[in-house]
């Protein structure tokens, strides 16, 4: 649910020079051969659970510090998606998973439900949040006061807000980007879109088709819906077929690893201090777990 939008965060800008060369274009035609030089600063799926479980451990603390029952959410469906899933899609390539059912359409994932959340009372709302259900602020509740944005802000604060899985977007400066104008895209993007309109779909890019909001579900923002057209089958099938013979998968990933490359030269010491920073709040998490001595998802 979560992850659709923050593992699209590759974005565009408008490049200063030359291109960076490129090295050796491979023949991709499995997720699994997806691997890139900024892989192995993006935050993992585990980090991201171990940030959002002590958060959970210091709210669940502050609720009941009130006399009250606080019933934590299940992060572990939240973020359930593998390295693999991840790999599946991309602002700069839409979706590529050679391996998944044609009826799955664009569902990179088969989106799985969580189940019926818990009711929360007014009164655990009203610490919580540090609002009530009139949105109106709540400074202070039972002689007690509330902290800054609830109890919700105090387990934000103590960890810091827990970062998207493989959202480079999230690294100094952004991260990397890949340009809209980089030419080695344009000409694979045209090649692919011209594969398309043989078969009948008129799209400029990958990212075109996937994103098309005939296949965006109206009840969960930004996800595929659970519904998949006979059209939206029919759209992605193409969509691969059309990415297979134009190799557009092996010009995207040396098109990104030279961009890559680019960025972590430029930026060591701004890597160096984000790895350190993140290794901090996560060794700080693990304290507040086992201190808590609760699962919290």
């Amino acid at each position: 649910m979560l992850i659709a939008a923050a593992s699209c965060a590759r974005g565009t800008a408008t490049p200063h020079g030359a291109p960076p060369p490129l090295g050796p274009i491979a023949v991709i035609t499995s997720v699994d051969q997806i691997t890139l030089p900024i892989d192995r600063y993006d935050v993992t799926v585990e980090q991201t659970r171990t940030l959002f479980q002590a958060s959970t451990v210091v709210t669940r603390q502050c609720v009941q510090s009130y006399g009250l029952s606080y019933p934590a959410p299940q992060w572990g469906d939240a973020f359930g998606d593998t390295p693999r899933e991840l790999k599946s899609r991309s602002v700069l390539y839409g979706f590529f998973d050679p391996a998944a059912p044609r009826s799955n359409g664009y569902d990179a994932v088969g989106v799985s439900d969580a189940g019926a959340q818990p009711t929360i009372s007014d009164a655990v709302l009203a610490v919580l949040d540090g609002v009530d259900r009139s949105n109106k602020a709540v400074t202070v509740f039972d002689g007690k006061s509330v902290p800054d944005h609830g109890c919700l802000g105090k387990g934000r604060a103590e960890v810091g807000d827990p970062p998207m899985p493989a959202d480079s977007g999230q690294l100094p400066d952004g991260g990397p980007k890949v340009p809209a104008t980089d030419p080695r895209m344009v000409d694979v993007n045209a090649r692919w879109s011209t594969c398309m309109k043989s078969k009948g779909f008129d799209y400029a890019s990958p990212w075109a088709a996937y994103d098309d909001p005939k296949w965006r579900s109206a009840e969960r923002p930004g996800a595929v819906s659970l519904a998949h057209t006979p059209q939206e089958i029919a759209t992605a099938t193409a969509d691969l077929g059309c990415k297979l013979s134009t190799n557009l998968m092996g010009v995207a990933v040396a098109v990104e690893t030279a961009y890559d490359k680019q960025y972590i030269a430029s930026h060591a010491a701004a890597l160096s201090a984000f790895e350190q920073s993140l290794d901090d709040r996560l060794g700080k998490a693990a304290h507040i777990i086992a201190a808590g001595g609760a699962n919290a998802g």
